[in-house]
């Protein structure tokens, strides 16, 4: 138990506590924590905290034997760009069968009413369906005949309505003026289909969706910070993100200054496009600085791309000539001068071992081994990369992108290669700070749970095998990654990330217990009530209704 003298606020008792405390003076599993204000005041058994600090303003919570975590921190997603459509949007990432997510696509037409625009933009594979496909526009047209409709799988291709492609002029003229005219897919006929693919074509059909207005956005970003508390996540660590630029940022900083907004976010910017990125890093080093904002919404860093030449996927390669890692060199010079932390999109093995002699070529001039900076990604990372990570301090940001993604990456790499990639289990007993994440909405599920089920099980929506399990982690292990190592990468691990005397009040009463239910059902794990600063942001159960008053007399 730990001592202290004051009153808490609020006992949550008869729990299973998980602190994921390393101080031996304080247990890592319990029975009942007591908050006081928005920090942990003490943790300890049900008899003990209410004989130190029960008093007669103390509201008793009886958690009735639920499992309680730290709240999550997805250290590596696109909250900023997906908050601003939100509420727009019809989400398919838990939908397991095409007509259930056709069926949603009508019910949001029937809640909008005609001519309003439908969205279903990432963060699913159609793989994860019975029949192992997408919808077609026939369907898209039956679903919602009078609503304009947009599908996007992921980066792959996305396929409208018929009245989608009248809105967006996708005419044989709309085609011919786009980046990719061969994207477009076409039948038997030469007809098109209303299916576009590969990346540029989703970019550009982003862009030229009708965006909603300032306050409607302001109001979606509020609404999908009360989602991820829905989930029991209190933290994301924001990674810029296709799409996103300077003016994308108006909807958090309103939905933070109305008190609206639900999760610790920290924020990484990087530039609007290729070509912007010398402007645009001028001026986020001109008009910001690191750690700017408050416990809830802060300024941390650049990233995640910093060079859009560079960015690279799976199976498409990025620029990694000297000439492009020159002007990286220029930029992280610029940024380790001025104390930024830099997080960098990085998946092909070459391209991280280039970043990699550029960090230290910097580290020279100015050291950034106590910056935090983190690799984002980089799935081929070894143990032979160890020594060169420690010395620079650096960090490693995961993601689950292989549930949805693991297929791709076999048939780019060799099975033998994606089994090691990355070599985690030695990454993680060497020391090597690993935060865990999602990379979600539009690459991944923004649901914790599925991701945590991939790194217990390395297995995609498919039944795929991809990390072995010899780099496979324990349940502990993956929740302290999407915790207390996430909490790393922006200075406060001694702040977030675990139930143990003086750090912030953030947890999640689960739905089920985490640690011993089957791991195929991992994913379908929610919250109950989630605590931001010992503040409930989402109380599902009415746990905090039915708490038993404070003494009054």
């Amino acid at each position: 138990m730990t001592t202290a003298t004051r009153d808490a606020d609020l006992i949550l008792h008869n729990g299973l506590i998980t602190t994921l405390s390393s101080d031996e003076t304080v247990p890592a599993e319990t029975t009942a924590i007591a908050l006081r204000g928005d920090r942990v005041l003490a943790v300890g058994s049900d008899a003990e905290l209410e004989a130190a600090h029960r008093g007669p303003s103390t509201r008793m919570v009886d958690l009735e034997g639920r499992r309680v975590v730290p709240g999550l921190i997805d250290s590596h997603v696109h909250f900023v760009r997906a908050g601003r459509t939100w509420n727009d949007e019809v989400r398919w990432e838990d939908v397991y069968d095409l007509a259930d997510g056709l069926a949603a696509i009508t019910a949001r037409a029937a809640e909008i009413g005609p001519g309003r625009w439908i969205r279903v933009i990432g963060g699913w594979d159609e793989r994860q369906f019975a029949g192992g496909r997408g919808p077609s526009r026939a369907e898209l047209d039956a679903a919602a005949p009078q609503n304009p409709v947009y599908v996007q799988m992921q980066y792959s291709y996305a396929v409208f309505n018929t009245l989608g492609m009248t809105e967006l002029g996708l005419d044989e003229a709309g085609v011919a003026a786009s980046p990719d005219p061969a994207g477009f897919e076409r039948d038997e006929t030469g007809a098109l289909t209303g299916r576009g693919d590969g990346m540029p074509l989703m970019t550009w059909f982003y862009a030229k969706l009708p965006a909603p207005t300032l306050a409607e956005q302001t109001a979606s970003t509020a609404a999908l910070s009360v989602e991820f508390a829905r989930l029991g996540m209190t933290g994301a660590i924001d990674g810029g993100g296709v799409n996103t630029g300077p003016s994308a940022y108006g909807p958090i900083h309103g939905a933070w200054r109305d008190g609206e907004l639900k999760t610790r976010v920290r924020l990484f910017k990087h530039s609007t496009a290729e070509g912007t990125e010398d402007e645009d890093f001028a001026g986020y080093l001109r008009f910001e600085s690191p750690g700017f904002g408050d416990d809830v919404l802060r300024m941390s860093g650049m990233g995640e791309v910093i060079l859009f030449r560079s960015h690279d996927r799976i199976a498409a390669p990025g620029d990694v000539s000297d000439e492009a890692m020159a002007e990286t060199k220029a930029l992280f010079l610029r940024f380790a001068e001025r104390g930024w932390a830099v997080q960098v999109h990085v998946h092909q093995r070459e391209y991280f071992l280039r970043l990699l002699d550029v960090m230290e070529e910097v580290h020279r001039v100015h050291p950034i081994d106590e910056l935090r900076w983190g690799f984002v990604h980089a799935e081929s990372t070894y143990a032979e990369d160890i020594p060169r990570l420690r010395a620079l301090g650096i960090g490693m940001l995961f993601q689950s992108l292989l549930r949805l993604n693991g297929e791709e990456a076999i048939a780019v790499w060799g099975a033998e290669r994606v089994a090691r990639s990355p070599e985690l289990r030695d990454l993680l007993d060497a020391g090597i700070p690993v935060g865990l994440g999602s990379d979600a909405m539009r690459v991944a599920s923004y649901n914790p749970w599925s991701s945590l089920e991939w790194f217990l099980t390395g297995l995609t929506v498919t039944g795929t095998p991809t990390l072995a399990a010899p780099h496979l982690i324990s349940r502990e292990e993956a929740l302290r990654g999407y915790t207390h190592g996430g909490a790393w990468f922006t200075r406060e691990e001694e702040l977030r990330g675990r139930l143990v005397p003086g750090q912030l009040a953030d947890l999640a009463v689960l739905s089920d217990d985490y640690f011993t239910i089957p791991v195929e059902e991992i994913r379908h794990l929610s919250s109950v009530l989630t605590l931001l600063g010992g503040e409930p942001v989402w109380d599902g159960a009415g746990l905090l209704s039915g708490a038993h008053e404070p003494v009054t007399s």
